[in-house]
């Protein structure tokens, strides 16, 4: 998925509701493709006042991936050909 595809996908799913599953099913074929939409996928999610608060990958196409990626918790997906981001509503401060 090109970032550019992800920000529209990202644009029309996000104002849903205040979680949000994002479900790629054209996962990147190397990590550094898979590090750029991850990070990509944070910078969208700041934006639009959405935090990225977890992340489902195919652990066997990324064995080297570790169980975080920043703050953001990674598990195993199982399925070879899903990616998928989860978002919540970041609270809003009080003043």
């Amino acid at each position: 998925m090109k970032p550019a595809d992800y920000e529209r996908l990202f644009d029309k799913a996000v104002p849903l509701s205040s979680t949000t599953t994002l479900t790629v099913t054209k996962v990147p074929e190397r990590l550094e493709d898979l590090l750029d939409l991850l990070g990509s996928a944070m910078i969208e999610g700041f934006g639009k006042q959405k935090r990225l608060t977890e992340i489902h990958l195919p652990m066997a196409l990324f064995p080297e991936f570790g169980s975080k990626f920043w703050h953001v918790p990674v598990e195993d997906c199982g399925d070879l050909h899903v990616l998928r981001l989860f978002f919540e509503t970041r609270p809003s401060s009080a003043h």
